[in-house]
């Protein structure tokens, strides 16, 4: 039984794995693996995403990694989380509006802080840690 992925072909034992060349390091035999290169930009969520999979769901990190998929869920993780902070940091600034920056710049840094820090934490039970 064969798959196409990526325009690679896959072979495939009978319950639906992909059967994996491995190579010899001193005692060792290690899984070949090669990732294909993906545009985009894996940046903090991403990373953040990455290490929540590898700690908490490490059957999920682990198929995604071998199906060559993992690299292409961060981005999209990535791409999602950042258009999500930019609504939720606009939602919050509508409902709670910032002080004059000219009149006390203190407050203003202050409450903006506290718009981006709801934001992120929107975010990181939203999208990251689910």
């Amino acid at each position: 039984m064969e798959k196409k992925k990526n325009n690679t072909e896959l072979d495939l034992d009978e319950d639906g794995i992909p059967k994996l060349e491995y190579i010899q390091v001193g005692e060792f035999l290690l899984p070949n693996l090669s990732l294909e290169k993906v545009d985009g930009y894996i940046g903090r969520w991403g990373i953040m995403r990455k290490e929540y999979l590898q700690k908490h769901k490490p059957a999920v990190y682990s198929s995604m990694l071998l199906m060559d998929e993992l690299n292409q869920h961060l981005i999209d993780i990535q791409k999602t989380a950042d258009e999500r902070m930019d609504v939720l940091e606009k939602q919050l600034l509508e409902r709670d509006p910032a002080p004059d920056k000219a009149k006390d710049g203190m407050a203003w840094t202050r409450h903006m802080n506290q718009i981006r820090h709801q934001a992120e934490e929107y975010v990181k039970s939203e999208i990251i840690f689910n």
